[in-house]
């Protein structure tokens, strides 16, 4: 046998030999995340509410596929914002995730970080992964040298000047729910995206905001729509009939339940949260550490328009502009 042929077999040995330890490297990383549990602390109420539905569903489609047990707690707190109902659901949610025992927290929009792991997980042995907390996470002292996370922001100031285009003036105005989460919200939009508005409205039920809705028609050039998942007694037929009727300027909003009623959303999606945070889950299952991951913010967005609204307003959008966003109509948003 040649020295060329001995030194192929001998390589090609090697070569099996380690793609066989790679092998096993995989199958046991697989085992171990087989035997690993996430708990999903949803500040919302899954799956009722749209975004909601979406961050879960994102982070479910990474951790099973990883072979990783993700359960789903929902607080609630968005149509229950009394402080005191919140604080009880966070005691809630720490029973469970005692009970349960979770490898992992992944903690979902404001509330869960705020009033859940802040006070009772702030570095503690378990490791957080947050998703949706608005713009600033420092106001609940993140990160932590267990938890790290992505931070939700909008194109809110995009938005407002793309409303501008088709307003009669620059007054701008805002309405939005009498809760913590969208007063924080209107807060950052001034703040940080420096979006000044000209009227602050909240409100807490259906006739309230009717009455504000109707009364900025002839106060502001452009209204922002934040949030109805506070909004009591909202019923999607007759608001989508009441916005058709009373709505004289351009409205827009940045959130993903709101794209049916307002002229223009330009939305964050709420599949990239639960992606990420999965992943990064993943990643501190593996062994990574969570200090040593940075925080990072959301990229993706959607546009939506109403050409019901729009025909009402005598708008007509650029072609390009409707090839790239999802349109409403009543008639087939009501099939």
């Amino acid at each position: 046998m040649s020295f060329f042929v001995k030194n192929i077999i001998h390589f090609s040995f090697i070569f099996l030999l380690l793609l066989s330890f790679a092998v096993q490297a995989v199958q046991a990383k697989e085992q171990s995340l087989n035997t690993k549990r996430v708990i999903f602390i949803d500040s919302y109420y899954y799956p009722v509410y749209e975004w909601a539905s979406g961050v879960v569903n994102g982070a479910r489609s990474i951790l099973e596929s990883a072979g990783v047990e993700m359960k789903v707690f929902s607080m609630d707190t968005k149509r229950n914002p009394d402080e005191a109902y919140i604080k009880a659901a966070a005691l809630r949610a720490k029973a469970e995730i005692e009970r349960y025992q979770p490898d992992l927290i992944i903690a979902c929009d404001d509330n869960a970080s705020k009033y859940l792991i802040e006070p009772y997980y702030k570095n503690h042995a378990i490791p957080v992964v947050f998703c949706g907390v608005n713009w600033d996470a420092s106001v609940y002292g993140y990160p932590f040298k267990n938890a790290t996370g992505i931070v939700e922001i909008s194109m809110i100031a995009e938005l407002a000047k793309e409303l501008r285009r088709y307003a009669k003036g620059k007054v701008i105005g805002i309405l939005a729910g009498n809760v913590i989460s969208d007063r924080k919200s209107v807060k950052n939009y001034e703040e940080k995206a420096k979006v000044k508005f000209n009227h602050k409205v909240f409100v807490s039920d259906v006739k309230q905001w009717k009455q504000a809705y109707i009364k900025l028609q002839n106060e502001v050039d452009i209204l922002i729509i934040e949030n109805s998942m506070s909004i009591t007694d909202w019923k999607h037929e007759d608001i989508y009939h009441f916005i058709l009727h009373n709505t004289k300027i351009p409205t827009g909003s940045v959130q993903i339940n709101m794209r049916p009623y307002v002229l223009i959303g330009f939305l964050q999606v709420p599949e990239e949260q639960g992606r990420y945070a999965a992943k990064t889950a993943l990643r501190i299952l593996a062994g990574e550490s969570p200090e040593n991951i940075p925080l990072v913010t959301n990229h993706q967005v959607t546009a939506s328009v109403n050409l019901d609204l729009a025909e009402k307003l005598g708008i007509v959008f650029e072609l390009e502009f409707l090839r790239n966003a999802e349109s409403f109509r009543w008639e087939a948003d009501s099939k």
